[in-house]
């Protein structure tokens, strides 16, 4: 079966989530948030007390699938709120950086956007997981406005912090992000980037449905053209 995969990249606190959830439902895609996989074998190497140099042996026979955002391995389901712990918070990124890790992961990413339409986010996924994506999307913002919309979801979230404390660690996980050595982040040279510094929810949604209707023009009017979006 051909599916259509929409992959939607960009830097932390960009607004990819959001985005890519209300898109999802919008098209009736399946959403799916590949920091959830990164988060679950990190959950996995917290439970076998996994060092340095053995976090590999978390992603042995891992069979993850989603459905209706909801995520499985081997056939149980796994509570989002289980994922979002503090332990796992201060673990994810060096679990991440583990090449056999993010190899896996990407396999596993890449076999359910074959069974199913998604739309993906993540910071590798229109370079890495789905180089061939029907549309690719690239979403910034400046580091003040991200640090703003982080800091204000963390006092919310009753957690304790402040907004240079915020700012600091966005700072720093651009860093991260753009120069680790396995699938650093990077704009795909066929992605369309949108900056949300200046624009809502709704404005980024319209702008990538015009992207869409635009990718199914050129697709109609062509020899490839099979089936539509709409």
């Amino acid at each position: 079966m051909k599916t259509r995969k929409i992959a939607i990249d960009g830097v932390a606190s960009s607004g990819k989530s959001t985005i890519g959830k209300i898109l999802a439902e919008r098209l009736n895609y399946e959403f799916i948030d590949s920091g959830f996989l990164y988060r679950l074998a990190t959950l996995i190497a917290l439970e076998k007390d996994l060092k340095k140099g053995e976090y590999s042996l978390a992603v042995t026979d891992f069979n993850v699938d989603i459905k209706d955002g909801k995520i499985f391995l081997d056939g149980d389901e796994v509570p989002l709120t289980k994922l979002r712990d503090k332990n796992i918070d201060a673990l994810v990124s060096p679990v991440s950086e583990d090449s056999t890790v993010r190899e896996v992961i990407t396999k596993e990413l890449q076999r359910i956007s074959e069974e199913k339409n998604v739309v993906m986010v993540g910071r590798d996924i229109g370079s890495v997981v789905l180089p061939d994506a029907f549309l690719k999307i690239f979403l910034t913002a400046t580091l003040e406005e991200r640090a703003s919309r982080r800091f204000k979801e963390l006092i919310l979230q009753g957690v304790n912090t402040t907004f240079e404390e915020v700012y600091e660690n966005l700072k720093m996980r651009d860093i991260i992000d753009s120069s680790r050595s396995v699938a650093p982040l990077t704009i795909p040279k066929d992605a369309y980037v949108i900056d949300t510094t200046n624009l809502k929810i709704d404005e980024v949604i319209t702008l990538i449905m015009e992207f869409i209707r635009g990718k199914e023009y050129a697709l109609r009017n062509s020899k490839n053209y099979s089936d539509s979006l709409f």
